[in-house]
């Protein structure tokens, strides 16, 4: 028998050698698929011991749903988070992060230090002072709340609009609900035993398993990790040149890869429409994109550009980051609201847009990369790197413009208008112009190749102002995905990224 060499391995039905750096992976991926199973399977017994027998699912409101998924609505309601950790000054001692389903169990059991928790944020400081809190408390607790609830009530009556007005509201509903998980009676009444519906339908037991499987397994703190372990052995391979080093992050990049499109598939399966209603879906979307450009471009492309893949798969484990840990709150099942379930067009439209900022992004990356290996001279309009960056913004200029098109034709059908200079369009409409301006720059010869790459490299900066930035505003018809916290993350990735560009350009032209 022929002896295999070192770098070979027996192959089987395959036609030639299989790769090495593809068996961590795959057996990555064979381990999730492995855990997937066992956690569908999971039955959450401290839940069905708890909650009257039932299966680990409440029928509220009509809609069935398990009571993970529910308890994390309540927290996220309450607190604009979903999980729980005691702040300073509680009564009650609190070593770990709480899960969702227990605090809610505790209100729902009447343990004494729910009422002392400080589950519910004030997001205005007028509100507070209204209300006799400490200055500057940002949580506080029922008790706290409590002796206030006649003036909340009187607020809860008034129908002014104004944002004091619509906070009180909001914070009554909220006491409201507590009240409600704490009274027996009401409680019975609040939670229909879910045994008759999922006894109706076995598309709803498969649904109520995958989504807690989704909570158990938590996909995208997997992909994150595989994106940021791709971009730290890439950033070394910068530096060490080795072949292995290469395959080993290219390797954790389709990793990434594996998992997102796992859990878009399961997203899918678990809600029954295309995994594109919120900014949180999208999110996962365009870092699929992105690190499925550079998995593609490792197979295909024999002279690719090593350094492109530090820049893509940290934007990509950043993406992921915001998905996971500041929009946490996303991955809740919701239901799909009507309008947002209305036609075909929308998911070509949100899938369109998607591949569209991800070619923007993947345009302003290349000119990163640009500026950075061209510090000390002009930029070939030949060069490599300058076809990819023209490629790019190209791609990311016409899917963009298709996509708002498409936008068009759905707001058409769902809304009777086709334009209506909403926040979000205006945003679409902005991102165009600006690939606009710098490809008719381009073809006009009115900038050299370093003012072209300078234009595109604040691409990135562009797309996510119109991407996250208007969901900041709060208005429109359908300005998604805003989330305490989302402000601070993007003014600091802006002001970032603006300050790499400008020192890029210092040096550059330092050493002309």
């Amino acid at each position: 028998m022929k002896r295999l060499s070192s770098g070979q391995f027996p192959h089987f039905l395959f036609l030639r050698p299989f790769p090495r750096f593809l068996f961590a992976p795959l057996l990555f991926v064979t381990l999730l698929l492995v855990a997937l199973p066992s956690a569908w399977a999971s039955e959450r017994p401290e839940l069905r011991s708890e909650l009257w027998g039932s299966a680990t699912a409440v029928v509220y409101q009509g809609e069935v749903r398990p009571f993970a998924s529910f308890a994390r609505d309540v927290l996220d309601n309450f607190s604009g988070k979903v999980s729980y950790r005691c702040k300073d000054g509680e009564a009650d001692r609190c070593p770990r992060k709480m899960q969702a389903t227990e605090v809610v169990l505790g209100i729902v059991k009447k343990a004494p230090q729910s009422r002392d928790r400080k589950l519910f944020k004030v997001l205005r400081s007028d509100v507070s002072e209204a209300l006799h809190l400490s200055p500057g408390e940002r949580y506080v607790s029922y008790g706290q709340l409590q002796p206030a609830r006649d003036l909340l009530e009187l607020y809860a009556s008034r129908d002014d609009g104004h944002a004091a007005t619509l906070e009180m509201k909001r914070l009554y509903e909220n006491i409201q609900l507590f009240e409600t998980l704490g009274d027996s009676a009401r409680v019975k009444e609040l939670f229909t035993l879910a045994e008759p519906a999922l006894a109706e339908s076995g598309l709803t037991v498969r649904r109520i398993n995958l989504e807690l499987a989704y909570y158990f397994v938590d996909p995208v703190l997997w992909a994150f990790v595989a994106a940021f372990v791709g971009f730290l052995l890439s950033l070394l391979n910068l530096n060490f040149k080795k072949t292995a080093l290469d395959r080993a992050a290219n390797g954790a990049g389709l990793v990434a890869t594996v998992i997102l499109v796992l859990t878009l598939a399961l997203r899918f399966a678990v809600t029954g429409h295309p995994p594109m209603a919120n900014l949180y879906e999208i999110i996962l979307w365009v870092a699929l994109l992105l690190e499925a450009f550079e998995v593609v471009a490792f197979f295909r492309c024999h002279r690719r550009q090593f350094s492109l893949m530090v820049p893509i798969a940290f934007v990509a484990a950043l993406l992921l980051f915001f998905a996971r840990f500041v929009l946490e709150t996303g991955d809740a099942f919701r239901a799909l609201p009507a309008i947002l379930n209305s036609s075909v067009f929308l998911t070509l439209h949100v899938f369109t847009i998607a591949m569209g900022f991800a070619g923007m992004i993947l345009s302003g990356i290349v000119a990163h990369v640009a500026l950075f290996r061209f510090c000390g001279k002009e930029i070939p309009r030949d060069e490599p790197l300058m076809s990819l960056l023209y490629g790019t913004l190209v791609f990311g200029s016409v899917l963009t413009m298709v996509g708002t098109l498409l936008g068009g034709v759905w707001a058409d059908f769902a809304w009777g208008r086709f334009w209506g200079f909403d926040p979000k369009e205006c945003g679409a409409l902005f991102v165009i112009l600006w690939s606009m301006l710098g490809l008719h720059l381009r073809a006009g010869r009115l900038v050299t190749g370093r003012g072209f790459v300078l234009f595109n490299a604040f691409n990135v900066v562009v797309t996510f102002l119109c991407w996250f930035g208007i969901n900041l505003l709060g208005v429109g018809l359908h300005s998604y995905g805003f989330q305490n916290g989302t402000f601070t993350w993007l003014l600091s990735f802006v002001l970032t990224d603006c300050a790499l560009i400008l020192l890029l350009n210092f040096y550059f032209r330092k050493h002309e």
